[in-house]
């Protein structure tokens, strides 16, 4: 790169047009978007680390505070909610922070990833946005498999089979970068307004 100038938070604009809503077809060649499969590495990584770090310390810890583990069954309420806050929680405020001070997580980063803003295009996020962005990626998008577990272990135990349709409509919300177009944004990319960029793409 040869003297960029650079915004704030030390990154580049790769527009400085603004564009309204359903109108970022112009923005499209302004902003490298991301590979796909950087995308699914970058999230794979996040999840790996905070999902490790919250069974592996908060797990354990509700679990002696409360004696679950010697209960008859294994699916008690702190259990339960115990999953949903290593599972959820822990993976928003992991990511809202990290999006709201540098607009990458640590997997993304390590990708070459940076999530931005649609309008305008490769401005940094705001923080209602990073926090918006994490709260539909790890708590809304859990929320429907939470419900059926919840409904399976306590009530009706084929309601567990609405697991599966829960999570194949989150794989359908991150797969929906594929297709759409002009900046394969996923279904939270949407609703937040953000586009994940090639952090390594060389620009003027």
């Amino acid at each position: 790169m040869n003297n960029p100038q650079y915004p704030p938070y030390g990154r580049p604009s790769y527009g400085q047009q603004s564009y309204g809503p359903g109108q970022y077809a112009d923005a499209a060649g302004d902003l490298p978007t991301a590979p796909f499969w950087r995308r699914a590495g970058a999230r794979v990584t996040d999840s790996i680390i905070v999902w490790a770090f919250g069974f592996a310390t908060i797990f354990p810890l509700v679990l002696a505070a409360t004696g679950s583990g010697k209960n008859d069954s294994a699916w008690s309420t702190p259990v339960i909610v115990t999953m949903f806050v290593a599972g959820a929680v822990l993976p928003f405020v992991y990511e809202a922070i990290q999006l709201a001070v540098y607009g990458q997580t640590l997997g993304k980063r390590f990708l070459g990833l940076r999530v931005v803003q649609a309008d305008p295009g490769g401005e940094h996020l705001t923080l209602a946005q990073a926090i918006w962005r994490a709260a539909i990626n790890n708590i809304v998008y859990q929320l429907g498999i939470f419900f059926f577990l919840v409904i399976g272990v306590t009530i009706f135990v084929y309601a567990l089979a609405g697991m599966l349709f829960a999570a194949i409509g989150v794989l359908l919300s991150y797969l929906w970068a594929i297709w759409d177009q002009p900046l394969h944004q996923a279904v939270h990319d949407r609703f937040a307004g953000t586009v994940v960029i090639d952090d390594r793409v060389e620009y003027e």
